[in-house]
């Protein structure tokens, strides 16, 4: 039989089935050695921009350049990236003091300064203007509203520029059907209240979901609001299976972001023949807190209604006591219609927690929808049985004990192995699709 493995605890983790439960898909990809030369890889994107014409060809001497760059969350050479980006704008005769970098924070927290620099080079944090985004800030600017009528606020450094470039990476994604492209602008640098409402009326439901883009409204409305806002350029580190750069694409903000998903398809897309009795998936390469529930999204395409789903996640932020008495709540008052009724609270644009940021309730749901689908055991060194009671998971202290765990339950099954369940886009045979 194959050696199987999940990407846990910073290596490999070897892990046996048992003799009655039969594999049917081990969705382990072809490793390759990781870019020694990100700048490199990003100067050539550059020379043949998709739809476009050349950066240095595209601005001119008197622009003001706002350069979006998403935040630490993800592992994409963003530093190299953006040394390249800058050369191009130096050669353009583009002064420093005309560009600001404005981090993608969404509604993430706020970066020190020292943070700044360890991500993005500390000699470019004293030479640029560095600003943080923030999602609440009194001065955000209107730049129109979504379908639903809600105004839409943007960064004032980016509604200032007269030419903006975003800086992201191209992945599966579980509402967007894949990251990166627009997304950089609207919900990166965009108002609470917006970002809320988007992500709450949208997700979970109808095609907004993983790896569609195809009248999938999460993302049509982010185009359509990239267009709004001004987005002129895109730069998007395509990544692989371990979280490497695979390939860069650049241009015109939709039609680059497109060609970048058409290179992801490929080298991430896995077929499976059938929906599995259990699943044993990696969280890999999410690790921050909340962010350890997004690969239950393709758990969730290839797990049958009422199966088990086996959850290897590293965990190194703490999950917060409101997010776990949040799901504590929510599953008190709801119990038994857990599905049913996250789609009622996010369709009536409210929350299930109801002080907490739309990344916390998207988690928060992912959770609770996949409690209510199928059972989930939880494997964590970071994470208590206590927490996991909480979350509503069962609660494994390693892989055998969670496959002992299910074998009682499931004592014969048919099985997917997924050893890195943050970046694989899940496929089923034609004649299995849902």
């Amino acid at each position: 039989m194959t050696d199987l493995f999940i990407r846990y605890q910073g290596t490999r983790q070897s892990l046996e089935l048992p003799p009655s439960w039969r594999l049917e898909r081990f969705a382990a990809f072809e490793d390759r050695p990781q870019p020694v030369d990100p700048v490199g890889m990003t100067r050539e994107a550059l020379k043949s921009p998709v739809n476009h014409s050349p950066l240095a060809e595209s601005v001119k001497a008197e622009d003001k350049i706002a350069i979006i760059i998403e935040d630490p969350s993800r592992s994409s050479p963003k530093q190299q990236v953006l040394r390249a980006v800058l050369d191009e704008l130096a050669a353009a005769e583009i002064p420093a003091s005309q560009i600001v970098i404005v981090i993608a924070l969404g509604t993430h927290r706020q970066l020190s300064k020292q943070e700044m620099g360890e991500v993005y080079g500390k000699d470019l944090v004293e030479q640029y203007e560095f600003v943080n985004h923030d999602c609440k800030a009194p001065d955000l600017v209107p730049i129109g509203t979504l379908r639903s009528g809600t105004t839409v606020k943007l960064n004032p450094k980016v509604y200032e520029a007269s030419f903006t470039i975003g800086i992201g990476s191209i992945f599966p994604h579980p509402m967007n059907g894949f990251g990166g492209g627009g997304k950089i602008l609207f919900p990166a640098v965009a108002n609470f209240d917006a970002i809320l409402e988007h992500h709450l009326k949208y997700s979970f439901r109808g095609k907004s979901r993983i790896g569609n883009l195809e009248g999938n409204p999460f993302y049509e409305e982010v185009c359509d609001l990239a267009k709004a806002g001004g987005l002129n350029f895109i730069v998007n580190s395509v990544l692989d299976h371990n979280d490497y750069l695979y390939q860069v694409v650049c241009g015109e903000p939709i039609e680059a972001h497109q060609a970048g998903v058409a290179v992801s398809r490929k080298i991430l897309s896995m077929e499976f023949p059938e929906k599995s009795d259990v699943t044993i998936i990696s969280a890999f390469p999410y690790s921050e807190g909340t962010q350890i529930m997004k690969p239950l999204a393709p758990a969730s395409e290839i797990t049958r209604d009422g199966g088990l789903v086996i959850l290897a996640a590293d965990c190194s932020v703490p999950l917060p006591d409101s997010y776990l008495a949040g799901c504590e709540n929510f599953r008190k008052t709801y119990g038994g219609r857990l599905r049913e009724a996250v789609l009622e609270v996010f369709g009536s644009n409210r929350r299930i927690m109801e002080d907490g940021a739309p990344e916390f309730n998207m988690s928060m749901a992912q959770a609770l929808l996949a409690q209510n689908d199928y059972k989930v055991i939880l494997v964590s060194r970071d994470i208590s049985k206590y927490t996991a009671d909480r979350l509503g998971f069962f609660y494994a202290e390693n892989l055998e004990q969670a496959i002992a765990m299910g074998q009682d339950t499931y004592p014969e099954a048919r099985v997917h192995v997924v050893p890195s369940g943050g970046v694989i886009l899940p496929v089923l045979s034609e004649n299995n699709s849902v």
